[in-house]
């Protein structure tokens, strides 16, 4: 039988053809859904109060986007808690906590509380990726943390440190955080959605503590920590005080799969979600050599958000730094330092 044949890359240009369709395609697209993302996020800043007001409806469409459990009613009352005691150093009092997050689902972390009395403003802590409450808190030799959580605790504030649903294969058992992001998808909800109320429900125990002013909340996270930091001050507005390092910039580019979701980009992308927090402090950084998110980028869609922040008047609570480091936390303390003065008594 005389059968056709061909070398096996004589197909490679239709292909490559599809490919650079497909791009040109997207490129459009794109372009359409930025028109439409700029005429569906129209906040009112005829005044601060008013701005405020108005993004309250934008907050419960974002929260609806990043679906369940976040679409779930507000449990009543304080979460359920298990304590641990762990040491006492010069910094005060280290607690482990697993704080219930929905039945039979805990939170895990770790509480630090000054010896000085109480009450005391209260910090996050987030780890990023491959990260642990333990790693950001200089239990033991860290990297681009650069003593995160005590550079903080040294200031007088109580941190808590929790666990996100991702580390490194040396810190437990093999957690895929894009996996359980597409099981939690399956089911209408995401990863982003899970671990923000994972946060909700942690401030619902710790800000009715004694010893935390609940009014006086902050939050600061590195990388993947970074992005739930922006996340959680985006939807809760108990806290009042921001820093998200290193993972702010254009998601159309940077489109990892726990940090995106249906019509993202028509409706919420890094620049909105940072103007979900306005017009409370929010400080946002990037190193100017880190290898994993460009700084080039990041300065582009800075610039939206500090524009929000302009228009109200309020300059001085929105912070863009960029230091000399690369993916890690500044080693200066301009980023902690504007945080922490807006929590100040």
């Amino acid at each position: 039988m005389n059968l056709y044949t061909e070398p096996e890359d004589a197909g490679n240009e239709y292909r490559k053809e599809m490919l650079a369709q497909f791009n040109a395609m997207l490129s459009r697209e794109h372009r359409k859904a930025d028109s439409r993302r700029k005429r569906f996020f129209r906040p009112d800043f005829s005044s601060v109060q008013a701005y405020a007001e108005s993004v309250e409806g934008y907050r419960r469409q974002f929260e609806a986007m990043l679906g369940w459990p976040l679409t779930l009613d507000d449990p009543p009352g304080r979460p359920k808690v298990r304590k641990k005691f762990v040491a006492t150093d010069d910094l005060g009092r280290i607690t482990r906590l697993w704080i219930e997050t929905l039945p039979g689902l805990e939170t895990y972390g770790l509480l630090f509380i000054p010896p000085a009395d109480g009450p005391h403003p209260l910090i996050i802590s987030q780890h990023g990726g491959g990260g642990t409450p333990e790693y950001c808190s200089s239990f033991f030799p860290c990297c681009n943390y650069n003593d995160m959580t005590r550079r903080v605790l040294k200031r007088g504030f109580a941190v808590f440190a929790p666990q996100l649903m991702i580390w490194a294969d040396n810190f437990g058992p093999k957690c895929d955080h894009g996996k359980l992001d597409n099981q939690l998808k399956q089911i209408g909800g995401s990863y982003a959605a899970l671990e923000t109320l994972r946060l909700k429900r942690c401030l619902d125990y710790l800000t009715k503590r004694k010893d935390i002013d609940g009014e006086r909340v902050g939050m600061i996270g590195l990388s993947w920590g970074s992005f739930h930091t922006l996340v959680a001050a985006a939807v809760d507005t108990r806290i009042k005080s921001a820093v998200a390092s290193c993972f702010f910039n254009n998601r159309k580019v940077y489109d990892a799969a726990p940090a995106t979701w249906f019509n993202s980009a028509g409706t919420f992308l890094d620049a909105e979600i940072a103007s979900l927090v306005c017009p409370r402090r929010l400080c946002i950084e990037v190193g100017k050599i880190d290898n994993l998110f460009g700084a080039r980028l990041a300065r582009a869609e800075a610039r939206k958000v500090r524009e929000a922040y302009e228009k109200l008047g309020i300059a001085g609570e929105f912070l863009y730094n960029e230091h000399d480091g690369g993916h890690e936390l500044d080693i200066r303390d301009d980023a902690i330092e504007f945080m922490c003065e807006a929590l100040k008594a």
